[in-house]
């Protein structure tokens, strides 16, 4: 049970590969003839080098999360079902002693308020139980009325996010930012919350930065633009139009040679095949990274090919490069938040990472062991029952009254 719930029951042209081609490492421009490499030649390997980096952090976190993922839904989400599902039993044995053994009125009563504030913590979070148990949950929170301690907990929760949320509005408006958190429950799954706390920033973060390039053009049309103005525009125009220029005319080039139809050889046709699908994806993406791999793969080089590139395509691939990069670090740290690996967070620490598997094991099986010893206890309906059901009423009431 989490340790967050206050209603606490206790006891106490050249040869092709002979497979598949795939991305190759080291798309970087070497020194030829003891020739010093150029300030363009020497930044594009400074991005390159970067964006592999990158790309290798990229695959161990997603590589560390997918065999955390495998745990989970292996070994730890069929424990913690287990858990759910003695709990439920639990409570549904509390429910019929309560109504079974003779108790004072005031005892009934806080007992009756202590397995509603129960139940609705298990429909909080109800894995592993069927839609019918929790249509049975609901009807016996129906039937004992609302937990004292969970809507106190509730209005406590709502107020300091409220509190939260507005100064955190407030902050953004003083820079511009125009950030919307309401509409948030926050008594639904931890899981949902986060996520639409995180599209939420996303949005405003978008908003702003398209309100920023509004007002930067409105502003410019207001005024005579500078002279150093219109050379960064006229700049950043030729740039962006190289940009396209050279990842369509790269596509076409490669499309035209490895485009597998003009292929008659069934296993060239296949390889052909691989690269032509690569290079779509690439293409579609913008990936200029992926585009290059693929050409130097054909080409059966490395870096021969890039080092008889001008000085001006290549700071157009750095820039493309660059943005690569700068997208990768943020799709690298939000890999946590995607949908898939949502079962981690379950299990993860203050920090993201998830804990010792061993550690979250025990601790499941002891929580589902305390949970079957105190339903036998209930099924028992012997003194031993009473004398539970008048500890569990007593210690909720001493919380209530607080």
């Amino acid at each position: 049970m989490d340790e967050q719930h206050q209603h606490e029951m206790d006891l106490g042209s050249v040869s092709l590969p002979k497979t598949p081609p795939s991305p190759k490492r080291g798309l970087t421009i070497s020194a030829t003839n003891k020739q010093a490499l150029s300030p363009a030649q020497v930044e594009f390997n400074k991005r390159m080098k970067a964006l592999e980096k990158e790309q290798a952090n990229h695959e161990r976190q997603r590589a560390r999360l997918n065999k955390d993922l495998r745990l989970c839904t292996s070994e730890l989400m069929p424990l913690l079902e287990s858990v759910t599902r003695a709990e439920y039993q639990l409570i549904l044995a509390a429910s019929r002693a309560r109504s079974s053994t003779k108790l004072t009125p005031k005892r009934k009563k806080w007992l009756g308020d202590l397995i509603s504030g129960k139940a609705a913590d298990l429909l909080a979070d109800p894995t592993g139980l069927s839609s019918k148990e929790i249509d049975h949950l609901e009807a016996l929170i129906e039937e004992l009325g609302p937990n004292l301690l969970d809507e106190e907990r509730k209005e406590m929760e709502q107020e300091d996010f409220d509190e939260l949320r507005d100064f955190m509005e407030d902050m953004a408006r003083q820079v511009g930012v125009e950030l919307d958190l309401s509409g948030i429950d926050l008594q639904g799954d931890p899981v949902e919350v986060d996520r639409q706390v995180h599209e939420r920033f996303a949005a405003a973060e978008s908003a702003f930065q398209k309100g920023n390039q509004g007002a930067a053009a409105t502003d410019k049309g207001k005024r005579k633009p500078s002279k150093a103005e219109l050379e960064r525009q006229r700049l950043r125009e030729e740039v962006e139009a190289a940009k396209s220029r050279d990842l369509k005319s790269l596509y076409k080039q490669l499309a035209k040679v490895l485009h597998p139809d003009l292929e008659t050889d069934p296993v060239l046709k296949a390889h052909k095949e691989n690269w032509m699908k690569r290079l779509n994806t690439a293409q579609a993406n913008g990936d200029l990274r992926d585009m290059l791999a693929i050409e130097m793969e054909w080409l059966g080089e490395e870096s021969g090919n890039l080092a008889k590139a001008s000085d001006e395509k290549l700071r157009v691939y750095s820039m493309v490069l660059k943005e690569q990069l700068d997208d990768l670090r943020a799709q690298t740290a939000m890999l946590i938040h995607e949908p898939e690996y949502h079962p981690i967070l379950r299990f993860a620490g203050p920090y993201g990472a998830m804990r010792n598997p061993a550690i979250i094991k025990r601790d499941l099986l002891d929580e589902r062991s305390r949970l079957e010893e105190m339903t036998a206890i209930l099924h028992q309906g012997d003194t031993h029952t009473k004398a539970m059901l008048n500890q569990w009423a007593d210690a909720h009431a001493r919380m209530c009254s607080r």
